[in-house]
């Protein structure tokens, strides 16, 4: 069934790669990389409202959690699931569900007016964003693994782009209410409606790439690499039984390092963000909130995030084999922002915008290089399972992470910070 799926996407009569008109796959792959991450990005852009429902409790700690945590397990089964259904088909469903949830999120406090029964909503509501938000990772990153590598760096830009365009609907959206508890509710209320219709507009982008010349082209590339050799009929034909398997531990072998880089690069930065670079305070500065310091500083990483995602593109300063050099050195970054935080060491607004900024940058970039460096090291028709492989090691960097930060948390304020 899914070989028919492809039937339509499939034509294996030209030799002749077709030229990227335009630039259009590669600006399709963008938006879906904004995609991928703009639903979490969403959730972080919208701290302060959390927070005003929710006082009581480290909600963002508690967001991040339940959002990532078993993002990694359905990726690992996602490894032998979801290549057995057609990428149009699972890339689809997972956005017009991640967009449905989204437009849901701000009904929840109407809905359920005990604070406990909200907060346990809103964070089932999250946990399933994020599992959706897994497949999607997988499905796209499976998807563009059949493209040259510059185009696995669009998907990683725009993962850059969510962050920016999370923060900025959360500014305007912010600015164009009155500044008052009706305000901040219809305000959030804008918000995530809006973030629901990024992501149909991800959808629409999805089905204008899958109708482009060189998707097709790629596709039957694909399709045939997956035959044996003494396959010459129509890759549609046989039901299966003449494809290459693909070994998943020998594969790993082969991507370790990148791997590895991967894992650690969103360790170390969700280990961090939001966690503790949200409990920094704006002290001595009081011409700026605490809400807008929170909101200029996490804008400050999705700047950073995006630059570092892009430069790729133009500029590779790291080989696979030296990559592990930079993305090590970032560990350094969790005794700088704990100095941010206690013992209060660094008191100036520029160094926390000047740590947030490196932080973003080097997570960006080292990331994107290794998601570039890894399926280059695939045959033709491993490089799906490959852009799920690196997509497990990030998540499973991302749910360590989630615990980790719990750590971190208590060893920097000696709390933990849940007290309902």
């Amino acid at each position: 069934m899914a070989n028919q799926e492809y039937s339509p996407l499939i034509d294996s009569t030209s030799p002749i790669k077709p030229a990227d008109k335009y630039g259009l796959a590669w600006v399709c792959f963008c938006i879906l990389g904004v995609g991928l991450l703009f639903p979490f990005n969403c959730y972080i852009a919208a701290s302060d409202y959390f927070v005003t429902l929710y006082p009581t409790v480290p909600y963002t700690f508690m967001m991040s959690l339940a959002y990532n945590y078993f993002q990694w397990v359905l990726l690992f089964v996602s490894l032998k699931l979801m290549p057995r259904f057609s990428f149009k088909s699972r890339i689809s469903i997972f956005l017009i569900l991640g967009a449905i949830i989204l437009f849901f999120i701000p009904f929840i406090r109407m809905i359920f007016s005990n604070m406990k029964s909200s907060m346990a909503i809103s964070l089932i509501c999250t946990f399933l964003s994020g599992s959706i938000a897994s497949l999607l990772f997988g499905s796209v990153l499976g998807l563009v693994g059949l493209f040259p590598m510059e185009y696995t760096g669009a998907v990683m830009s725009g993962n850059g782009v969510a962050g920016i365009i999370a923060s900025l609907l959360r500014i305007i959206t912010k600015v164009s209410v009155p500044d008052n508890s009706s305000g901040a509710k219809e305000s959030s209320f804008l918000f995530f409606f809006l973030a629901a219709g990024v992501l149909v507009f991800c959808f629409l982008c999805f089905i204008l790439l899958l109708n482009l010349p060189i998707t097709k082209y790629y596709l039957a590339i694909y399709e045939a690499a997956k035959q044996t050799s003494h396959d010459s009929g129509s890759v549609n034909e046989d039901n299966g039984k003449n494809k290459k398997t693909v070994a998943i531990f020998p594969l790993i072998k082969k991507v370790w390092r990148e791997a590895l880089v991967v894992f650690t690069v969103f360790f170390t930065t969700l280990s961090l963000f939001p966690g503790i670079t949200g409990i920094i305070q704006n002290i001595g500065h009081n011409e700026l909130s605490q809400d807008w310091f929170q909101i200029i500083l996490t804008f400050m990483f999705m700047i950073g995030d995006y630059i570092g995602r892009t430069i790729p593109k133009w500029i590779i300063l790291f080989k696979p084999t030296n990559l592990w050099i930079p993305t090590f050195a970032r560990l350094a970054f969790f005794p700088l922002f704990a100095l941010c935080v206690k013992p209060l060491i660094f008191r100036s607004l520029a160094w926390y915008f000047i740590f947030m900024f490196i932080f973003s940058l080097s997570n960006g970039y080292c990331g994107t290089l290794a998601m570039m460096f890894g399926p280059t090291k695939a045959e033709e028709h491993e490089k799906e399972v490959t852009g799920i492989v690196m997509s497990f090691f990030l998540n499973f960097g991302i749910w360590v992470s989630t615990h980790f930060a719990f750590l971190v948390l208590y060893l920097v304020t000696g709390s933990s910070g849940i007290s309902f």
